[in-house]
């Protein structure tokens, strides 16, 4: 049997982004639309049983129609040939208990072949390779944690060994490397402990919220414990992180090698992780030298070197109290035309420590308290002479 596992699309994400001329939409939500229609792609080209959502479809509780079109459009399209199964994240969660939630619609009109879990259940899913057992955990209001252990347990006990089962949930899990997204929470964290999802009944356990993507299983253990992370780049927190999705296989443990009978409980799990087509982001960090002749020239030299083509570019230009040629910044965009959106371009100009001096200034004279300033900047003499020259026709006047 084989699965697909992703979460977070956070769809309405649309820092650095501009009007797309022919749509009028963001070029955002069109970079999450794309990696969505990446992920319905892979789902039919993979021939997939099943597609696993583990939660937080949108950034906000209250989607516009725009957004919420997007996504439902992509979730029918898969529906048609694939079963898909959502579980509620905290970013789809409402702040009343009474409140329906984002996803709640497809529950509404029976869609079919599309499960909504908004409480911890098991669902059997029907797929061509046979019944998918799956336990889901969605987010939950805060009280609400205090019984999960208890109604884990009783799920797991219904678990038929006759057919696969894995766990579905939006959870912080004990242990879980958060990336930047940490800033995004918008309800009370709750930790999940690792042992409530180590249950050896299930084959896999398919995880959201955490946006880098990350195992929490050991090799060679059942189950398999995965946060797939989101797909989509989100800010330059996440730079360098993959974005993908998880493209799982469960097999008999019969078919999987040096599996030991006395361990195994019938289902094992490998997974893949497939990068998306997420949009990239990049940083330039230039260190510009006090002696450097052409410093502009220098900044337009280091930006060549990067391949700066569709990225979201930010440029850090470190300039050296010393450097006195002002920085045109209107060459340093024109060299950035090719990028999909200039982040930003910071000019951080190096501060030099002022020396006080160890004398009386009262008891100076306007050009002497001058010549000591020439002094302490360690102008020429040269320098120095013409300035003092220029000081004292002023004063005169």
């Amino acid at each position: 049997m084989k699965l697909l596992h992703f979460s977070d699309l956070h769809i309405g994400m649309e820092n650095y982004a501009k009007l797309d001329p022919e749509t009028g939409l963001s070029t955002r939500l069109l970079d999450f639309f794309n990696t969505f229609d990446f992920i319905v792609d892979t789902a039919f080209k993979e021939n997939v049983d099943a597609v696993v959502f583990a939660g937080d479809a949108y950034k906000t509780r209250d989607p516009n129609p725009t957004q919420q079109r997007g996504f439902g459009e992509r979730i029918a399209k898969m529906a048609k040939k694939i079963p898909v199964i959502l579980v509620v994240g905290n970013h789809d969660t409402p702040n009343a208990e009474g409140k329906a939630n984002t996803l709640d619609i497809y529950s509404a009109l029976e869609i079919d072949n599309v499960w909504v879990s908004r409480k911890p259940e098991l669902l059997s899913v029907p797929t061509k390779s046979g019944a998918l057992q799956i336990v889901t955990l969605p987010w939950l209001h805060k009280n609400d944690y205090k019984d999960v252990a208890e109604k884990l347990k009783l799920l797991y006990e219904k678990i038929s060994p006759d057919s696969p089962a894995i766990l579905l949930s939006h959870a912080e899990v004990v242990g879980a490397e958060f990336g930047s997204e940490k800033g995004m929470a918008i309800a009370n964290e709750v930790t999940i402990p690792l042992p409530l999802i180590q249950d050896k009944r299930l084959a896999y356990v398919a995880l959201g919220h955490i946006h880098k993507h990350q195992t929490l299983s050991k090799p060679g253990d059942t189950p398999l414990i995965v946060y797939s992370g989101s797909p989509q780049r989100i800010d330059f927190g996440e730079e360098k992180e993959e974005k993908g999705i998880c493209l799982l296989e469960i097999l008999p443990t019969s078919q999987v090698a040096r599996i030991k009978p006395a361990r195994s409980t019938g289902w094992k799990s490998q997974f893949q992780f497939l990068p998306t087509n997420a949009r990239q982001f990049l940083t330039i960090s230039i260190n510009l030298d006090p002696k450097d002749a052409d410093p502009n020239q220098t900044i337009l030299d280091q930006i060549k070197k990067n391949k700066i083509e569709d990225k979201i570019v930010r440029v850090i230009i470190n300039i050296p109290a010393e450097c006195e040629e002002e920085i045109k910044m209107d060459l340093v965009k024109k060299s950035l035309s090719s990028a999909n959106f200039i982040a930003g371009i910071s000019r951080n100009v190096e501060k030099v420590e002022r020396k006080r001096l160890d004398i009386e200034v009262e008891s100076l004279t306007p050009l002497q308290a001058l010549k000591k300033y020439f002094e302490s900047k360690k102008y020429t003499p040269q320098k120095q002479k013409l300035l003092e020259q220029y000081a004292a026709q002023l004063l005169e006047n």
